[in-house]
């Protein structure tokens, strides 16, 4: 019995130096990488990620000062004066790139309507193949409100003149009539 007491004691105090001695161990408490304190490794490293590749951010569309050209008395001939502004805007149009691109032709106050339509239709038209000729790629529509939408009211040369006019309308924007320009 007294063997059994002592190996029944040598266990248990076996067991206790084992818990006390466990519990004796500084803790480890692991940083941001995997090193741990005690300077033992907590797990195998872990490979720091690749960057992730951004595409880079398109640059803006250029802004675009589209061109109002004017024209003489019931003429759709461009001058050269509108030439060099359509120049200028067939440049940007080839930069920008425009899903659509409406062009508008108006007339001053004298002439029937059917005759005006018809002066605006080619005065818009001008435009358009003077535009094609230099590059502009894309789809165009000529529309005409021959007299029926004045840039200026009132009568005489001065004001006749202003009203002699094709305008360049992108996506997005209003047409004279107010109708909302829309790309395909």
């Amino acid at each position: 019995m007294r063997h059994q007491r002592f190996i029944l004691a040598l266990t248990t105090g076996g067991l206790l130096a084992a818990l006390v001695g466990g519990c004796a161990a500084p803790a480890k408490t692991a940083r941001p990488s995997t090193e741990v304190l005690d300077g033992a490794a907590a797990a195998a490293p872990v490979s720091k990620p690749e960057p992730i590749a951004v595409a880079p951010v398109p640059a803006p569309a250029p802004a675009c000062t589209l061109a109002r050209v004017h024209f003489a008395f019931d003429s759709a001939q461009l001058e050269a004066g509108a030439q060099e502004e359509l120049k200028v805007a067939a440049a940007c149009l080839q930069q920008r790139k425009p899903a659509e691109l409406v062009i508008e032709g108006h007339c001053d106050e004298r002439g029937t309507v059917a005759y005006n339509i018809a002066l605006g239709n080619r005065r818009a038209s001008a435009v358009k193949a003077y535009l094609a000729d230099l590059g502009v790629a894309a789809p165009m529509q000529a529309i005409s409100f021959g007299k029926e939408l004045p840039l200026v009211k009132g009568e005489g040369e001065s004001t006749w003149s202003q009203n002699r006019r094709a305008e360049l309308r992108l996506p997005g924007e209003r047409r004279t009539d107010g109708t909302l320009v829309a790309g395909r």
